[in-house]
């Protein structure tokens, strides 16, 4: 007998800080849930073919979803997990409706408080990326000209120029600030350029001595000026090659940082874990990758790379299911996972809940607090963020209502609503 039956499938996306691709998934009693993928090109076109395969099933019966999804996307590419992370995310709030339970206790969790770090902005003004990683001036910052940056905004290719909000001071005024809100854990980008950046450095992913010297010594401000109870995590956002990424790493190990994540292009869209295992090894710093992983199939390849923190994203790597396979099999090698997480209020509330019952859980990367319009996008957000932790609460599902039309009026246009 099926219980829940799927009668209805809504695709829309918004445009934030970064792309926000939310799922609706409606049950024959006018039930719905919502999910979000992460950031993806395509994700809105494939409203229909989602409606054919999706439509007529047991929203009860994930699992059996799931796999029939895998083999939908078999020949899609890996950032089809995008799509089926918003499916999954979508049923489990369906589903927790329906049971009226949270989703957190259905999956067994145990925590209703989750700790989170904060990230420290590259930029003071407002920015946001596009999923081809191209920085734009968002359409809800008024009184500026919408542009587009011409090259991603990270990488090798991209010549960063050497900027006052990128010196020493304004990171650590801005690590103060969050300590000041209550975080007690703050990231930071270490792919930066230095007064002595050499432009073919740059292409190669090369540090020189002095541009060691200036980026060790922005870390040792920071750590000095926080203290030592702030847990610091410095990103190389896939910008060194192995050597500098060594090098580097070595440097900062004086400072006591939670971890290293990203050092090398190792985990962009084709794996090599050959790199990440050489920095692992000669280096005292915990390694930290995963947010564009997919799936337990690829995190248990970390084991072989040496990396003790993994950041899969609910969004991107399978969604709540996946997240919690990937935290069962991490907490059998006392593997720390601290989720990535750079979503609207509902992929923030999917990867809190699938954080709730991780034996080995870290922190939940929060991005939440420097969107001045965050608790305006939602009807009801039961998840209460304070004192840098996020407290989940009794409401059934992801305890999340988007406000579509206050959507619509921040990201400057209609939402891409896909469901007529």
């Amino acid at each position: 007998m099926i219980r829940l039956k799927i009668e209805e499938v809504e695709v829309f996306r918004v445009l934030s800080n970064f792309e926000w691709n939310f799922m609706r998934i409606c049950a024959s009693n006018d039930l719905c849930g919502i999910g979000e993928g992460g950031p993806m090109l395509g994700f809105t076109e494939a409203r229909d073919q989602l409606k054919s395969l999706l439509k007529g099933e047991d929203a009860m019966r994930i699992n059996r979803i799931e796999q029939k999804l895998r083999y939908a996307s078999l020949y899609s590419g890996s950032s089809l997990y995008h799509l089926l992370s918003a499916v999954n995310i979508a049923l489990y709030d369906l589903i927790g409706k329906y049971l009226n339970s949270p989703v957190w206790r259905l999956l067994g969790g145990d925590r209703d408080e989750i700790r989170l770090y904060s990230v420290i902005p590259r930029t003071s003004r407002p920015r946001a990326v596009s999923s081809m990683q191209l920085s734009f001036t968002p359409p809800w910052v008024p009184g500026e000209e919408r542009e587009f940056s011409s090259s991603p905004i990270r990488g090798r290719i991209t010549v960063g120029n050497l900027r006052e909000e990128l010196s020493p001071e304004r990171y650590v005024r801005e690590a103060e600030g969050l300590v000041k809100e209550g975080f007690k854990a703050v990231k930071f980008d270490l792919d930066l350029p230095t007064p002595f950046t050499a432009p073919e450095d740059l292409r190669s992913g090369n540090l020189s001595k002095r541009d060691l010297d200036h980026l060790s010594a922005l870390v040792k401000e920071l750590r000095e000026r926080v203290g030592p109870e702030v847990d610091l995590i410095a990103d190389f956002q896939w910008s060194y090659n192995v050597s500098s990424a060594i090098r580097l790493c070595r440097a900062l190990e004086p400072y006591g940082l939670r971890w290293i994540e990203d050092p090398t292009p190792a985990v962009m869209a084709v794996t090599n874990l050959d790199q990440l295992a050489s920095v692992s090894d000669q280096c005292g710093v915990p390694i930290g990758t995963g947010e564009n992983l997919y799936t337990l199939y690829e995190f248990k390849d970390l084991l072989k790379a040496g990396v003790r923190v993994w950041t899969p994203a609910a969004v991107k790597t399978g969604g709540i299911s996946e997240v919690r396979r990937i935290g069962e099999f991490a907490s059998m090698y006392e593997v720390e996972v601290s989720p990535h997480n750079v979503s609207s209020p509902v992929g923030t509330a999917a990867n809190a809940h699938a954080s709730s019952p991780l034996n080995s859980l870290g922190l939940l990367e929060f991005l939440g607090h420097r969107l001045k319009y965050w608790s305006e996008v939602t009807k009801k957000d039961a998840n209460r963020v304070d004192s840098g932790r996020i407290r989940l609460s009794e409401e059934p599902g992801l305890g999340v209502e988007l406000d579509v039309d206050r959507l619509q009026r921040i990201s400057g246009q209609a939402t891409e609503d896909l469901s007529t």
